[in-house]
């Protein structure tokens, strides 16, 4: 009786040594997965391998990128060797990987060379040692469809003015995707009312869903727009009817067509030196500015986005402005439509400084000249 239990006892030893060399030996491979690159396009295998065993041998991966909701997009497969205790790197062009397609309208997207579409994804890679079960590891990652999108409004710009009763909403989508909708909803705003709570509880004026252009008429049949009043619009993208991001809330504020102020075409040039500091001013496409000086000097223009709301001004990166000064009376003109991108009706900072210290701070309302042709 004490043989039949002390060789029971040696048996279930055995057993439980050898389960947990076995899980011990799962974990003996480690995959350490980068993030997505929505531009990448040669493989999903962006990872390093740690073989922490004393295996050497083959390994093969899968790489599996579905949606947030578990609809599977596509598969790859590849097999590379590997040393024992050795760390070993694969990225993308250096992959050569076998691609299986789930999804034909993911398929078309993704081939037309631009990259992933803008989705919300997760990426499970699974890795295994051919001949020898016990070594293998699994990584998933998630990505979210903010690393990819990039929404601008055009018009009505943002924290900007209109005076057309029935604007033309337009936006900028930087992804450079096709094959997506985006849902169109617009909500008045009272005083101080937050535009994420109003837009979620408010009855919208406007809401149209699965538009395929990147604007929208003001409809005829909606509620008209208030003098002086408010509002808040906002984008939701979609991709094969599933929500993939919500903008931003954008706002604007409605003036009636008698409350416009006329906007010149054909502006002179502005002497600086006798602008009081805060002043406004029309540019349209360009800043037309001259300057008096008894000296040779270096002028260095600065641009910022303005905030009424909250004060504060965002710096817009300029790539010509320096303007060399001589003596006498010099005129320049600061392109502001070719280099750099404004919003119509929209308010920016000017700073011009001289190299001797001298600043001249004041306010621009841009014009684009396209829009009143």
């Amino acid at each position: 009786m004490k043989k039949q239990v002390s060789l029971g006892l040696k048996c279930l030893s055995i057993l439980l040594f050898s389960i947990t060399s076995v899980a011990l030996s799962a974990h003996n491979i480690q995959l350490l997965l980068d993030p997505i690159n929505s531009a990448q396009q040669n493989s999903l295998f962006n990872l390093s391998i740690v073989n922490q065993s004393a295996y050497t041998g083959q390994l093969t991966l899968q790489a599996t990128l579905q949606s947030r909701r578990g609809k599977k997009l596509m598969v790859e497969r590849t097999t590379v060797n590997i040393n024992a205790n050795e760390i070993k790197s694969l990225r993308g062009s250096n992959v050569e990987a076998q691609t299986l397609y789930k999804d034909a309208a993911f398929s078309r997207l993704y081939q037309q060379g631009v990259g992933l579409p803008p989705m919300n994804y997760v990426l499970c890679v699974q890795v295994q040692a051919i001949g020898d079960r016990s070594i293998r590891s699994e990584e998933c990652i998630e990505y979210n469809a903010t690393d990819f999108v990039n929404l601008l409004p055009l018009y009505p710009s943002e924290e900007g003015e209109i005076f057309e009763s029935r604007p033309v909403f337009s936006w900028a989508d930087f992804s450079g995707m096709e094959g997506y909708t985006y849902d169109f909803k617009l909500v008045g705003l009272d005083q101080d009312e937050n535009a994420n709570a109003a837009l979620r509880r408010k009855m919208p004026l406007v809401h149209i869903n699965n538009l395929q252009t990147n604007q929208l008429l003001y409809p005829a049949d909606a509620q008209p727009l208030e003098n002086n009043k408010s509002y808040a619009w906002q984008l939701t993208l979609n991709y094969q009817g599933e929500k993939v991001i919500s903008s931003e809330p954008w706002f604007f504020r409605y003036k009636e067509q008698d409350s416009l102020i006329e906007i010149p075409r054909n502006l002179s040039y502005v002497d600086i030196t006798e602008l009081e500091d805060g002043a406004t001013l029309f540019a349209v496409g360009e800043f037309k500015f001259k300057y008096p000086s008894e000296e040779e000097t270096e002028i260095q223009a600065k641009l910022f986005e303005h905030y009424k709301k909250s004060g504060k001004n965002k710096k817009v990166e300029l790539t010509d402005n320096s303007f060399e000064v001589e003596r006498g009376v010099n005129k320049f003109e600061l392109d502001l439509k070719e280099q750099v991108y404004l919003k119509h009706l929209k308010e920016y900072r000017i700073q011009l400084e001289t190299k001797d210290g001298k600043n001249y701070r004041f306010f621009i309302k841009y014009v684009n000249p396209d829009y009143i042709k």
